[in-house]
């Protein structure tokens, strides 16, 4: 305990979140680790239970073929066949009923195709009736299908896959059933694909596990016989709860088993152990991996957090130092350093002690910085003295000039720069009437025209009964260096400008229309909302539909409406009204 108290806060910090850090972990890793365990039991009793639903399963399509079977051997078309052919077995007649007899297997047959590979009927004569496929069958296994039909006496018998003929065979003698004599009449045969039926109702449900069924001490599935791991697990297998741990070849298996009732085989299960936990070793691996990740992002987290704590502490303990030593010359890269944004106790104190020093720091450069101020003012001030009334003088000379020269457009031209001036640079009126801002605009269309000679087309269509309308200063000639920059300038042929005057619901609307290339409705909206900064340094659309709006209302302001390829339309709605009260 002596040892903690003398440590650093950062230590104090890191060591209390580490703390709380592993006992989250251990508690989260005991808890998953009791949660995979009592899931690995239940695992091993659901894998048996499967088991025993897939071999009940088959059991049940086996004895839905016995019964038909039985169907079949009762049949009344063929019983009667069958005894026709033990009276008259002629060539013509035997042929006549063997054909009947293979119309009535196919119409019992028909329904369960997928597994019965084929069907044969032999009379007492030993001569079939078939449907199916043909399959010849050694003469040993013949011996031995008519042995166990026989000693069936009309039971079903099984004769297992070989080498000559991988399909089961299920064999029953065919006796008279009316009367109810039960002489043999013949010997019925069912070719059965053991292979689809278990794959249809155990390979599905376990993609990666080896289904084996045994008869006594023959294999039935797969018919090319288990491999020797396997048979060796099979013989050593005492599995009273029905599952256990083997391993075949040098591989842990998940053995199950199960005997059916019915047919008296042995359903032998084999799952790779590995591909049934595969995905639970691959979670506990993940969760090992988010553990370890989560200790080096808290150990990451805690150094961070305890250092950011501490850190302003550290550095005001250093800025202390330096003006208790009379250090003064540090206060200045104090100010400059980062500034702690925190608002908590040690951050208010970071704050009040950076306002102290840069106080301080005032108090004692206070007399130098007024020096440079006034120094600057003074030259500002000898700067200023180039007023405009001598660029004004300027301009009138250089127009007198060229009246004496006889050069009229120079002269011209110096008029109108000198009145865009004047008007530029007066603050006297922000709103004039709308006959002075038409003068504006016949100023700069005359240094225009200069410009763009026959290629300008300029219309101005304004009544006199307008020229008192209030408008701000500097609406309409912006709108007119528009429609020349984009409207005129991109254009090889000549292009028209026009203004006009329209009422409309007692406002006055002044257009400023153009032929230019106009343009998509897109972009206006992104012209006005002020997504599209203008070219150089002029006044934008939004500032002038802003100065509309201060000066006259939200009712009034700007409008545009363009056409691809038809030009561009600009209206400024003014309030007509003010003219009479002006």
């Amino acid at each position: 305990m002596k040892a903690i108290r003398h440590l650093s806060i950062k230590s104090k910090m890191f060591l209390v979140i580490m703390i709380i850090v592993t006992l989250i972990i251990t508690l989260a890793f005991s808890s998953l680790y009791y949660a995979y365990s009592t899931y690995d039991s239940q695992l091993y009793d659901k894998s048996y239970r499967l088991l025993n639903l897939s071999s009940t399963t088959i059991d049940m399509e086996l004895k839905k073929l016995e019964s038909m079977s039985l169907t079949i051997i009762s049949d009344k078309q063929i019983q009667e066949g069958l005894q026709e052919l033990q009276l008259d077995d002629s060539e013509y007649a035997g042929y006549v009923i063997r054909k009947r007899l293979t119309d009535r297997l196919w119409a019992h047959i028909s329904t369960a195709e997928r597994y019965v590979q084929s069907v044969y009927l032999l009379d007492a004569n030993e001569r079939a009736s078939k449907y199916g496929e043909t399959v010849t069958l050694t003469d040993d296994k013949y011996a031995r299908m008519l042995e166990l039909a026989k000693g069936g006496r009309g039971a079903v018998r099984w004769l297992y896959p070989d080498e000559g003929d991988p399909m089961l065979m299920m064999v029953r003698e065919v006796r008279v059933y009316e009367p109810m004599t039960l002489k043999p009449i013949g010997m019925l045969m069912l070719r059965i694909n053991i292979k689809r039926l278990v794959e249809d109702y155990a390979g599905v449900a376990a993609p990666y596990s080896d289904i084996v069924l045994k008869a006594g001490g023959q294999v039935i599935y797969p018919y090319d016989g288990a491999s020797t791991g396997m048979a060796q697990a099979m013989q050593a297998a005492e599995l009273p709860a029905g599952y256990a741990i083997k391993r075949v070849n040098g591989e842990a298996m998940f053995l199950s088993h199960k005997t059916s009732g019915y047919t008296g085989w042995t359903y032998y299960n084999f799952v790779p152990y590995n591909h049934i936990f595969e995905q639970i070793v691959l979670m506990k691996n993940a969760m090992i991996a988010v553990f370890v990740i989560t200790v080096l992002i808290a150990v990451f987290i805690g150094f961070a957090f305890a250092r950011s704590l501490t850190k302003p502490i550290r550095l005001l303990i250093n800025q202390m130092k330096e003006v208790q030593q009379g250090n003064l010359d540090s206060m200045d890269a104090a100010l400059d350093a980062p500034v702690f944004h925190q608002m908590d106790e040690v951050g208010l104190l970071q704050r009040t002690f950076r306002l102290m020093m840069a106080r301080i720091n005032t108090l004692i450069k206070e007399n130098y910085t007024n020096q440079l101020i006034i120094k600057e003012t003074e030259f500002k001030a000898l700067q200023a003295q180039i007023n405009p009334h001598f660029l004004y003088n300027a301009l009138d000379s250089i127009h007198w000039l060229a009246k004496k020269s006889r050069q009229e457009q120079i002269s011209s031209m110096v008029v109108s720069l000198g009145y865009l001036l004047r008007s530029s640079i007066s603050l006297k009126r922000n709103v004039i009437t709308l006959a002075e801002e038409l003068e504006i605009v016949r100023h700069y269309i005359t240094i225009q025209k200069y410009r763009f000679q026959h290629r300008l087309h300029f219309h101005m269509d304004v009544p006199d009964t307008f020229a008192g309308v209030a408008i701000p200063k500097l609406t309409l000639q912006p709108l007119v260096e528009n429609a020349i920059q984009y409207g005129l300038e991109p254009m090889i042929e000549p292009c028209a400008i026009r203004i006009y005057v329209v009422q409309e619901h007692g406002r006055l609307a002044v257009i400023v229309e153009d032929q230019g290339p106009g343009m998509e409705e897109g972009h206006i909206e992104r012209v006005l909302s002020g997504e599209v900064k203008t070219r150089g340094t002029g006044i934008g659309l939004t500032n002038i539909r802003d100065r509309l709006q201060l000066a006259f209302g939200c009712d009034y302001g700007l409008r545009v409406e363009s056409t691809p390829g038809a030009g561009t339309r600009v209206s400024i709605l003014l309030p007509y009204a003010q003219e009479e009260s002006a």
